[in-house]
């Protein structure tokens, strides 16, 4: 026996309201996770470290001024360090982010190539910008900062339910923020596993965008995913704005700074298949430039201007 059209669209509305109650409920849950900020037991360590101007191989360049990182490291050599940037002074290789922890400007630098964690960042102002009205502020969008970051976060778990066997909880993001009055700034990481590569990053943090549409998405940063880019580490502080854990993902069991790294050093035996992105770069992503030097040069002076 088939349904009226009348009996059709009554049945459709009833979903809709349930789907639309179901959500409301997840939104609710996502929001307390991001009471409250705390801090990591660690203190700085005290060793010397030597800096280099860039991250990534010049090519055979001696002037001491443009020395790279790895022209005085092999990348095997430091395959279980950690490569990071210090504003004012370069790159330099750790054992431990610990090592650095509460120092300020201090990013983690992250091979887009090799697997890596999910990681959104969200940046939002509070207040309209009088030089630049043109950017998007919370309160000419009239949305709140509980409204825009619980649904982001279940926008993640959405998308994220889109990969085989992957059946994510609220509770399993780890939080962090470096907010304050004027911005609201968070980074909602996923410590459980990690995609092949920054394309596939990239891709799932499109369809977060796709899931959680306008205005929510005008404040999530995709830009930032790069075959190499950086990301500030727990505890370093820019502009007096010191990057902490939220209360709640420590109570959840996230207590260490590598549970906040997008690219930790432990084997994973969780590596999502490519869901997202493509097999291989499109033309536009893939352009050849033959000339070796001048690649390499530019790289390392993007990576140096922007992170």
């Amino acid at each position: 026996m088939s349904l009226s059209s009348e009996a059709k669209k009554h049945l459709h509305g009833s979903l809709q309201h349930q789907h639309l109650n179901q959500k409301l409920v997840e939104y609710n849950e996502a929001k307390r996770f991001f009471i409250g900020l705390t801090d990591l037991d660690y203190k700085p360590g005290h060793r010397e470290h030597t800096f280099y101007k860039y991250w990534l191989a010049s090519n055979g360049h001696t002037d001491k001024n443009d020395t790279a990182l790895l022209d005085a490291y092999q990348p095997e050599k430091i395959h279980s360090q950690y490569v990071i940037r210090m504003e004012g002074k370069g790159y330099t290789v750790i054992d431990h982010p610990s090592e650095v922890y509460r120092m300020p400007n201090t990013h983690e630098c992250i091979d887009g190539n090799q697997h890596l964690r999910l990681v959104i960042d969200i940046d939002a102002r509070q207040k309209p910008d009088p030089t630049n009205p043109k950017v998007p502020s919370l309160d000419n969008k009239k949305i709140t900062r509980e409204d825009l970051l619980s649904r982001i976060l279940v926008a993640c778990a959405d998308a994220l339910s889109l990969i085989p066997d992957c059946m994510p909880f609220l509770n399993s993001f780890a939080l962090a923020s470096s907010s304050n009055a004027e911005k609201c700034s968070w980074h909602i990481i996923y410590p459980r596993a990690q995609f092949i590569d920054y394309r596939e990053l990239k891709e799932f943090t499109e369809k977060v965008i796709e899931l959680v549409g306008e205005p929510y998405s005008k404040f999530i940063d995709n830009g930032l995913l790069k075959t190499h880019f950086n990301l500030r580490l727990l505890g370093s502080a820019k502009e007096g704005r010191i990057k902490r854990p939220a209360i709640s993902s420590v109570k959840n069991g996230f207590k260490n700074l590598d549970d906040y790294l997008v690219q930790p050093k432990e084997n994973y035996s969780v590596i999502w298949p490519r869901t997202f992105s493509e097999e291989k770069p499109t033309e536009e992503e893939f352009k050849p430039i033959n000339n070796e030097d001048a690649l390499v040069k530019g790289a390392n002076l993007v990576i140096a201007k922007f992170g």
